[in-house]
């Protein structure tokens, strides 16, 4: 106490003869109202914080330290609590290096993001804080900082603020002398624009952090698996022919932004990888059928639905920053998403009193239909599989062995012939390279089980009832290409831009004149849309990229990535059998899924093969033409 009143005493020569001005109550309206606003909207993400740090270590959720504020005051500043309790005075007088062990489990994420620094809102509301200024320092720094650094004490001239001039253009080492140099150019030249413009880019810092291209297709991910209606109706609007949702809108609009960030200075360019050429091709087709057509509008509305919805998503993936970490992240994510997909999908059976058509119950879970759940569960499968290979204690093991069954039981109370039989496929394909004994069991065991059913009749599956799916299949395959065979069209699609709807004229057994029927298969709608050609370009980009992926897991190093590869290749496969179910394309959950899974399994072939990856420059421009 006695040397801060000694400095009290003597602080206010450097700023009168630097020229500055205190802070008194300037500008306190605009930052009050944005503290409080902030509080509000990040209640929901402070509670999150709080159970995270409640859960993951013992102590108090928030951090209370002393710090020196305006006229060299001590204030208690609040804080998120990042490190162990007693880690302050294990530290002293220096500052924390980020690979220290005194971090908490969530500790080095919450201040990575600056999510730590949220409670410092509470500080700008008691007037401790500003929104913008120097950033507060430490007791135990000031007598040295004051001895060794000239005219030191005019920072205090006003409140400390969460950000500043020196947070932005300097970092947490940047040294206290070049901190005090941007804090006397703020105190300067301080007013609301300039307090505007660094609030305004310190958030558009903190997005930078914070959307990285995993967590903008993560989020999508998620919000698609656990909220499908936000892809639908009634939020859906009419822009240029699509139905286009706020929230796809949003979506693509940040993966672009994180695309368009990762371009490095001067160029754009392509990485080389064996789907560009048949990506290019299902394009310059749509558009030439369509000039030549005279149907180019509808062929464009084909063209940017399949490119944004699909094409993108695997350059994207391809284009990113992508590592092994990254890679075992994003795969686990998929993983416990098909796990939660498949428990919401079986509690139904506790909470559903109607049986479905036949007696038995079919379960929908998230996604609304129990044809789409098995598909988006088939996909699934194999990455949990991933996950109780790689496990490597007994307590992981037990509970993704749990996991798997439960995943694998689901599909089955779908009720899905076709998502049985992808899921026959996906699940032999990938234990015939885990482990022989384990393809045997899995293989074997779903031919017992499918066998048993047929013979009981349950599930749907009594001979009647899969001859009578049989004859209905060959009846609408056989009415799709026989149409499109009658039509000038055949090679290039009767029917571009109308979507998912597909109607069918079908000719029934003893029915005398033909009768509509939706057609439900990716692949005859797919015909439908852009022709035998089209079809056959869009098997081209699937194929290439799964045969480049199946090479990929035998070439990469890693034991990890080569079992994630294969676990993509093998859920590629049984993905083209569902697609023979439903109009997959359409469907934006499954969609995300696939063609994210197919970027990730490409991204790890381009990237993370031992090689170092080509790529052709599109355009070079600025200083480096």
């Amino acid at each position: 106490m006695i040397s801060l009143r000694i400095q009290r005493a003597d602080f206010e020569a450097p700023w009168r003869e630097l020229g500055l001005r205190p802070d008194g109550r300037w500008g306190r309206w605009w930052q009050v109202t944005i503290a409080v606003a902030g509080l509000l909207i990040l209640l929901p993400v402070s509670l999150l914080v709080a159970l995270a740090i409640k859960l993951t270590s013992r102590g108090p959720i928030l951090y209370r330290g002393s710090r020196i504020g305006r006229d060299l005051r001590p204030f208690t500043i609040y804080k998120f609590r990042t490190l162990l309790v007693d880690a302050e005075g294990r530290i002293g007088a220096r500052l924390l290096s980020p690979d220290e062990p005194l971090y908490t489990p969530v500790g080095r994420f919450l201040k990575r993001s600056k999510l730590d620094e949220i409670p410092q809102l509470l500080n700008v509301l008691r007037g401790d804080m500003n929104l913008v200024g120097p950033r507060p320092i430490r007791p135990i720094f000031l007598a040295t900082s004051t001895r060794d650094i000239a005219n030191y004490t005019a920072r205090f001239v006003v409140r400390p603020g969460m950000t500043g001039l020196a947070q932005l253009r300097g970092g947490y080492f940047t040294h206290p002398r070049d901190k005090l140099r941007y804090d006397i150019l703020y105190i300067r030249n301080r007013s609301f624009w300039l307090d505007f413009r660094l609030v305004a880019a310190t958030f558009v810092k903190l997005l930078n952090r914070w959307l990285t291209l995993g967590v903008v297709l993560g989020l999508m991910f998620l919000c698609a698996s656990f909220a499908p209606a936000l892809f639908k109706e009634p939020f859906e609007v009419a822009v240029g022919g699509f139905n286009l949702s706020p929230f796809e809108a949003l979506g693509l609009l940040l993966a672009v932004t994180t695309l368009v960030r990762q371009i490095p200075a001067h160029r754009l360019y392509l990485y080389r990888t064996p789907t560009n050429r048949p990506m290019v091709g299902f394009l310059l087709f749509s558009v030439l059928a369509g000039v030549f057509g005279g149907d180019l509008v509808p062929r464009l509305r084909d063209v940017a639905y399949f490119s944004a919805s699909g094409f993108l998503l695997v350059f994207l993936l391809v284009s990113g920053e992508v590592n092994d970490r990254f890679v075992v992240r994003a795969t686990r994510v998929v993983a416990l998403a098909a796990v939660a997909v498949s428990l919401l999908g079986i509690l139904e059976i506790a909470v559903q009193t109607h049986p479905s058509a036949g007696g038995a119950l079919r379960i929908t879970s998230t996604l609304g239909s129990p044809i789409v759940l098995a598909a988006y569960l088939v996909l699934g499968v194999p990455l949990v599989l991933v996950e109780l290979t790689a496990a490597e204690r007994r307590e992981e093991r037990d509970f993704w062995l749990i996991c798997a069954t439960l995943v694998i039981v689901a599909v089955v109370l779908t009720q899905s012939r076709t998502g049985l039989f992808a899921l026959w496929i996906t699940g032999s394909v990938f234990t015939w390279r885990a482990s022989r004994r384990t393809f045997r069991v899995f293989a074997g065991g779903c031919l017992v089980l499918v066998s048993l059913l047929v013979v009981t009749g349950s599930l749907r599956l009594s001979p009647g009832a899969i001859g009578a799916e049989w004859a209905r299949r060959v009846s609408l395959t056989g009415a799709t290409l026989s149409s499109e065979v009658r039509s000038h069209h055949a090679l290039v699609g009767p029917e571009p831009g109308k979507g998912a709807l597909s109607i069918v004229m079908v000719e029934g057994p003893g029915e005398r004149a033909p009768h509509r029927a939706q057609n439900a298969n990716m692949h005859l709608t797919l015909m439908l849309r852009a022709g035998l050609v089209g079809w056959a370009l869009m098997m081209w980009v699937i194929g290439a990229a799964l045969a480049a992926i199946y090479q990929g897991s035998r070439r990469v190093q890693d034991e990890r990535l080569a079992l994630v590869l294969w676990a993509i290749f093998s859920s590629g496969l049984g993905f083209l059998v569902s697609m023979a179910n439903f109009n997959a394309f359409y469907n934006p959950p499954v969609q995300i899924l696939f063609w994210g899974l197919l970027g990730i399994g490409m991204a790890i072939v381009t990237h993370l093969n031992g090689r170092r990856p080509t790529f052709n420059v599109i355009y070079r421009f600025g200083p480096g033409e």
